[in-house]
């Protein structure tokens, strides 16, 4: 029997629900399965050519061909490497997509649209992809590892999951990896070590971050992982890392690979890599030093990127990024406050481009001065603190800025740009807006500006090889192993730079306070990278008809941080740092005079800094070597009058049975002169570059999908046929498959579902198109089922068609508008004479959608996600050869998803809608969706015994959903408001210390979970018109109706278990509803679905 419960908050629900569903409504014929998304804003179209190689072609734009030339140098040779590191050999064409700069790129489709997001995931079959995405970020260095990495990450994934017949991976048969290990072993594989990742590293041993690496997330994960594969390297030898995938991919399982590969277990490897960089990092330098005082800490994935001092160091400006949100700050250092005077971007989960806004100050202290990006181009301002506004000009001519600095008068910007893949020193005009070009080679040249005291003359940083401007842009010309300072004379204008030099192979950064006979610098002399303090001084190199001086600098450090600087500036007395200390980025600022001498006996220098310069000084030899070689094959080749080998030949018969053919000969003199340096490559040539062809669109498979499913292929309004139950399609076979082109531009999507009663298939054809400022779809689906009332049985065919347009208005928000054809025709099943007789009948109806739709989710693992997602909508519907047939729709639905700890989160769901007018839509409260109820339930999926409203002319129906502890339709009506609120506890994978062998154990969560909702006709839930609250006794002619005192609120609560099992997600749920106060029976609910 059922239990009687009194809870005091229902009426306070009952109303808050009533309330907050007055303004909004949802378009619920997707129930909990609504589509969100994020997207891609493109402000441009791109036109694009390729070039062709043996196994490369290599993508790229209209304004792109150098950036695209470098990509295909580098790439060639990296792909050479990675695939003789694994000793394998790619089944597939590389396809290189190059983008002038990280906007362009994130104006492309590849990569939007992901099978991964439907609610079903079982039964996919997915392409594994050989496109590798790249883009140029103002750093030759940085794109090289850029490439490499993508290169590095086709291999891996090919090597894990197979190619050509066996290129696609079902959702059964994927390999549980972490982010630690294949993103770790991406970037060891493609760059072994650098500065940056021993920082980050040596942070986070050091503050114990590392003491379990599947906890880890994001970049701590990447360099984690980069450090387990780098100790795997030196312990065991790189030999073995290709073996530990290979096993991994059999097993299918990491564990295994570990075990079977290096021959212990994953934990006593973990035990081992932590002693090893427990002795790597016994050296800690820095650790004693005073910093200045901390005046801000970055929010988990916020990051400190810029901070420049006011001329008169009352003020300290400093760029912050959460996320992709931009922000920049002004710190007033005699009240300690920061104000925040710019903000752009939304917040969400992305590959962040960190480099703006580029901030410095003008000469006389009043105007802050910065360049950001926007709408794919770059915006200057001028914000004066004084006045506090904001003045905002365009600077069309630049792809990207990395810097910018005044002109001692404040008339002109030194700036660093990026133009067709070069990034060179131009000085802009600010009056006229204008642009000079000093410098123009593959060399980056970074950090202008002027030096005091020595008319328009200037110092910046480069890693060019001579002091002559070549002003060639040749993307294939050679660049140094390391940064040096240079300084130019914009007077005389000549092609020769004077170069800075200390004779170290350290690297010399971000000159400032620049005067004719000083400098200071960052630089990485110890391994951590610190300011200097630089005398600047000159000797005679030789002497011909004049003197001529070699100029040199004399560094001092002058701080002596235990993390690398990542932006630091000294002005006016006062010191400005951004370090990434302790997992988070700090920003300290403090007077110049209060900072603590630094003495150079008591400087230690990192192990890596010596690995480092061991390795710079032998490739520095070598390239003297390589230098030496190529003179000396220079002048033999101008002196010999023939070829080497034929001095040494000597006049004998041929001999047929050893004969020597003459390429051996010249391989064989060869070594006769150059000796042990056979294995220097002295091809000095140019790769030579194919003919571009120019790209047409072209289609492929991007994935299928057969899957067991429980729900329809499109869910849509089902037609209403006079208080007929809904329709639950049971048991059937849904088969999609997915077309798109090279750029995902264009996308075709078919599919059919094939009814376990035969009777009740359904079709889907979608074509998009996703270039522009719109994205286009053109949709037709056919549906069939059957359905009955008091007096007839009908089989009902709905023929639709829909036209959409989306308007991205950033990545996370989007304007969507929907036109909509429907077809509803009711043929009558006959089951005696007169239904024989009945002629069929049909609805035309056209329909018209709004639709706002914000996301900004993250999704963590399966069925976990961070961060909120909504969608609000309108919708009108009128049959079109009816009269007053009228039919609005009004709806919202919004989701938060709470991070509680690592994978543990409370997700929360409101949703609403409301529908009125001479037609309306009639939603069906209860259960779940993709619900198999007629399993393990004694009693029927719809609830009959509830009544519907025989007088509302209703147009179509809907369920409600979720509301568990109840069958469908325990409410009806043409309102309906509920809230969903859920605790999710990757349980297993929650306490594991390590990989786990099972996907079964790694996706297994615990769900804890409460619903809360009702369903109305009229204003008032409480109103007359429910025709579920009246009870009705019929006593021949005699009808009495009766008030039921039903309350419109119910409640569900319960618990459940969720795991992927063959590749389904499957949720399991038992559930105790709460009508009317009173405790009904648990129900248990099985279905093939992701939450919401």
């Amino acid at each position: 029997m059922p239990m009687r419960l009194k809870s005091p908050v229902i009426l306070a629900l009952a109303t808050l629900l009533l309330l907050t569903a007055i303004p909004a409504s949802g378009q619920f014929y997707n129930g909990m399965q609504m589509t969100f998304g994020k997207n891609r804003v493109q402000h441009r179209d791109f036109y694009w050519t390729y070039f062709r190689f043996d196994d490369i072609d290599c993508y790229y734009n209209e304004f792109g061909r150098e950036v695209a030339e470098y990509a295909c140098v580098v790439a060639e040779e990296k792909l050479d490497e990675i695939e003789d590191y694994f000793d394998y050999t790619l089944d597939k064409r590389l396809i290189l997509i190059v983008y002038n700069k990280k906007n362009d790129f994130r104006q492309s489709n590849v990569g939007l649209i992901s099978a991964e997001e439907d609610y079903n995931v079982g039964g996919y079959s997915r392409v594994i992809k050989n496109k590798v995405m790249l883009w140029f970020n103002g750093d030759h260095e940085e794109f090289s590892k850029l490439i490499a990495s993508a290169i590095a990450e086709v291999v891996v994934y090919e090597m894990l999951y197979n190619a050509d017949v066996r290129d696609r991976t079902t959702s059964s048969s994927r390999i549980q990896i972490p982010d630690w290990y294949i993103k770790g072993l991406i970037n060891y594989v493609a760059f072994g070590w650098d500065s940056e990742t021993d920082n980050r590293v040596r942070d986070g041993f050091e503050n114990g971050r590392y003491r379990n690496l599947d906890n880890l997330e994001y970049e701590e994960a990447v360099y984690a992982g980069h450090s387990f594969w780098k100790y795997i390297g030196e312990t065991y030898g790189d030999a073995i890392i290709p073996n530990i995938i290979y096993l991994s991919k059999i097993y299918k399982n990491i564990e295994d690979g570990f075990l079977y590969g290096l021959g212990k277990s994953i934990r006593d490897t973990y035990r081992d890599w932590k002693e090893f960089y427990s002795n790597y990092y016994s050296v800690k330098p820095g650790e004693e030093y005073r910093k200045p005082p901390e005046i801000r800490k970055s929010k988990p994935q916020e990051r400190y990127t810029s901070v420049k001092i006011s001329p008169d160091g009352r003020m300290v400006a400093y760029v912050s990024n959460d996320w992709g949100k931009r922000r920049l700050w002004i710190y007033d250092t005699s009240t300690g406050k920061s104000k925040k005077i710019f903000t752009a971007e939304p917040k969400y989960e992305q590959s962040v481009d960190h480099s703006y806004p580029v901030i410095t100050w003008h000469p006389g202290g009043q105007i802050l001065t910065f360049a950001n990006e926007e709408k794919g181009g770059v915006e200057l301002y001028f914000y004066r603190t004084d006045q506090k506004n904001m003045e905002q000009r365009t600077m069309p001519f630049f792809e990207k800025v990395l810097s910018l600095s005044y002109s001692p008068d404040g008339t002109r910007l030194l700036v660093s740009a990026v133009i067709n893949g070069m990034t060179d020193i131009y000085l802009h005009t600010i009056i006229s807006g204008t642009n000079e070009r000093i410098t123009y080679d593959v060399a980056d040249d970074f950090s202008p500006s002027f030096i005091r005291g020595k008319d328009e003359a200037i110092i910046f940083s480069s890693n060019r090889l001579t002091d002559t401007l070549s002003n060639r842009g040749d993307p294939q010309e050679e660049t140094g192993l390391t940064f040096n300072l240079f300084t130019y004379d914009l007077k005389t204008r000549g092609n020769l730079l004077t170069r800075l030099d200390e004779g170290t192979l350290n690297d010399y950064l971000d000159p400032m306070q620049a005067s004719a006979l000083s400098t200071g610098y960052i630089s990485n002399g110890n391994g951590i990278m610190n300011y200097y303090d630089a005398v600047i001084d000159s000797s005679i190199a030789f002497i011909d008809t004049a003197l001529h001086y070699m100029y040199f600098i004399d560094g001092r450090q002058a701080t002596d941080f235990p993390r690398n600087l990542e932006s630091f500036d000294r002005n006016a007395g006062q010191d400005a740092a951004v370090i990434f200390d302790n997992g988070r980025y700090r920003l300290h600022a403090g007077a110049t005079g209060d900072a603590p001498q630094v003495r150079g006996n008591e400087i230690l220098t990192t192990l890596w800094r010596e690995e480092e310069t061991a390795m710079l000084r032998a490739a520095d030899s070598i390239n003297r070597i390589r230098d030496w070689l190529l003179a000396e094959r220079a002048r033999m080749n101008d002196t010999l009058e023939k070829p080497l080998y034929e001095y040494y030949a000597a006049d004998e018969p041929i001999d047929f049975r050893n004969y020597v053919f003459e390429k051996e000969k010249e391989n064989f003199y060869e070594l006769q002169w150059r000796k042990e340096y056979m294995d220097i490559d002295l091809d000095t040539s140019r790769m030579p570059m194919p003919t571009a062809l120019v790209y047409r669109p072209a289609f492929y498979n991007n994935y299928t999908a057969t899957q067991i499913d429980f729900n329809f292929l499109n869910n849509t309004y089902q037609a209403y046929n006079g208080g007929a139950p809904y329709f639950n399609p049971g048991l059937n076979l849904l088969f999609k498959l997915g077309t798109i082109d090279l750029f995902e531009d264009y996308r075709i999507t078919g599919g059919f579902r094939f009814s376990g009663n035969f009777d009740s298939n359904e079709y889907l054809v979608s074509l998009e198109a996703l270039r522009g400022k719109f994205d286009k779809q053109v949709l037709f689906h056919k549906q069939s089922f059957d359905s009955y009332n008091d007096t007839l049985y009908y089989k009902i065919k709905s023929y639709t068609t829909y036209g959409s347009l989306r308007k991205p208005l950033s990545a996370v928000l989007a304007l969507k508008g929907t036109l909509t054809y429907r077809y509803d025709n009711y043929v009558i099943q006959s089951t005696d004479q007169s239904s024989l007789m009945a002629p069929s009948s049909g609805r035309h109806w056209a329909g018209l959608k709004g639709e706002v739709i914000y996301d900004n989710t993250r999704r963590r693992t399966i069925n976990i996600y961070y961060g909120t997602r909504f969608k609000v909508f309108g919708e009108y519907y009128r049959e079109i050869t009816e009269r007053k047939s009228d039919m609005f729709v009004f709806g919202a639905d919004f989701r938060h998803y709470q991070k509680i700890h690592r994978d543990l989160i409370w997700a929360n769901r409101f949703a609403a809608s409301t529908s009125f007018g001479p037609s309306r839509l009639i939603y069906y409260m209860g259960g779940v969706d993709n619900w198999m109820g007629y399993l393990f339930n004694k009693v029927p999926m719809f609830d009959q015994t509830v009544p519907v409203n025989p007088n509302v002319n209703y147009g179509f129906q809907a369920l409600a959903t979720n509301m568990r502890g109840f069958t469908q339709n325990i409410r009806n009506g043409s309102n309906f408001a509920l809230i969903n609120s859920e605790i999710r506890w990757p349980v297993v994978r929650y306490f594991a210390g390590h990989p786990l062998r099972s996907n079964l154990l790694n996706s297994l969560q615990l769900v804890g979970f409460y619903d809360i909702g009702m369903a109305w006709s009229g204003w008032d839930p409480w109103g007359n018109e429910n025709y579920w609250n009246d009870k009705v006794i019929r006593n021949g002619p005699v009808v009495v109706r009766l008030d039921a005192m039903r309350n419109p609120l119910v409640q569900g609560f319960g618990g459940g278990v969720r795991a992927q099992l063959f590749g389904y997600f499957v949720r399991g749920d038992i559930a105790w509803g709460i009508d009317n106060g009173y405790l009904l029976p648990k129900i248990f609910y099985l279905s093939f679905s992701l939450d919401f």
